[in-house]
């Protein structure tokens, strides 16, 4: 499944790219943003694989990252081309750490009910 996960997203950001390239509204600034923000969200997903998360955690979350991630794409698109007081930034920032907290705790979670 850590294979299927990393193709994927290794596809979705050479398709990214593509389109980068392809469409002239679509900015080399926005293009890198969506280029982050698909490898963090593909990192996320493969972790979950590999902390040996129980299974419902793992299916939940995982359907929870790939909603977020798609959100995160989506303001990534109409993000502007500034770092500074740039809500759409900040907003997706937020969103990844509400996808990083959770997997410290499901991982604790998960290695407490094994034990």
């Amino acid at each position: 499944m850590k294979k299927t996960i990393l193709l994927l997203g290794g596809l979705t950001i050479t398709v990214n790219i593509l389109l980068g390239v392809l469409i002239s509204v679509y900015s080399v600034f926005n293009m890198g943003v969506n280029c982050g923000i698909i490898a963090i969200n593909t990192v996320l997903l493969v972790s979950l694989y590999v902390l040996n998360v129980r299974d419902a955690f793992r299916i939940s979350f995982s359907f929870l990252f790939s909603i977020l991630a798609i959100v995160e794409i989506i303001l990534g698109c109409l993000m502007p081309q500034k770092l500074q007081d740039n809500g759409y930034l900040i907003a997706s920032l937020v969103s990844l750490f509400f996808e990083i907290i959770p997997i410290v705790v499901i991982n604790i979670l998960s290695n407490k009910i094994k034990k």
